[in-house]
């Protein structure tokens, strides 16, 4: 009796530890959902920073195009538009008498050619913190295939409508702002890409200027072989930045008073 006894209190104590060491049905709380894990890609995790656009394949680092969303394509500071607008020469193209644009649209004869828009401001003096209201910047430029409308100079009068393209003036506001939309200028032998401006108002002298335009892949000549590109201070050489679909610039005059 007291060998069985001893056998069944054996037994016991055998079920016992066995008992003791099953795993529970219920799982143990897990810290995984808080631990934050290499593989995790939840917006807990991301960066700070945003990703570089810029990685982003580009038909041209300095192209503009319509299919770029962002608002912001270029993150190098800005190029010192302060001091006085610099002058240079005319050119041989230089239409006098060319009409008011209708609002804003340089390119009314629906020539081909990406849509880009040129806005800003007229000041008085070098500051920038005076507004001219009512100055008149004329604009004129080559289309998509280098060619100026007319080839030529003179007084519009001396043409007919059908050969006036891409020529016109808009009116500053009373808070010295301006714009116009036109079609990306083509380059033709000698130059770069680049937009004429002629800019005065009464009691102000008046300043033909260039802005410079970024080259597209496959230009014969870029902005550090132009002569006249290289005349001009760094502002002068626009960059853009897609806005509501549209590739726009920023480009401001700074006038001296008579």
């Amino acid at each position: 009796m007291k060998k069985q006894k001893a056998l069944i209190i054996a037994i016991l104590a055998g079920m016992l530890i066995i008992g003791g060491c099953s795993t529970s049905n219920s799982p143990e709380p897990s810290n995984s959902a808080n631990t934050p894990s290499a593989n995790d890609t939840s917006a807990d995790n991301a960066p700070t920073e945003a990703p570089d656009d810029s990685a982003e394949p580009s038909n041209s680092s300095n192209t503009p195009s319509t299919n770029d969303t962002s608002t912001e394509t270029d993150t190098t500071e800005a190029a010192d538009d302060s001091g006085l607008t610099q002058q240079v020469t005319q050119g041989p193209y230089y239409v006098t008498g060319t009409k008011e644009l209708t609002e804003g649209n340089l390119n009314y004869d629906s020539l081909t050619g990406e849509a880009i828009k040129v806005q800003g401001y007229v000041y008085a003096g070098e500051t920038g913190t005076t507004p001219v209201a009512g100055a008149k910047v004329e604009i004129w430029h080559a289309d998509d295939s280098g060619n100026y409308h007319p080839n030529s100079n003179g007084a519009a009068s001396g043409y007919s409508e059908s050969e006036i393209s891409l020529r016109g003036y808009v009116l500053t506001d009373e808070n010295g702002y301006y714009e116009y939309t036109t079609i990306y200028p083509g380059e033709y032998r000698g130059r770069t890409r680049h937009i004429h401006t002629n800019t005065t108002a009464d009691g102000y002298k008046g300043v033909i200027t260039q802005l410079i335009i970024p080259s597209l892949e496959g230009d014969d000549m870029t902005a550090d072989e132009d002569n006249i590109a290289q005349s001009l201070p760094a502002y002068n050489q626009v960059t853009f930045t897609t806005v509501d679909g549209v590739p726009t610039t920023t480009f401001n005059y700074r006038i001296a008073a008579n």
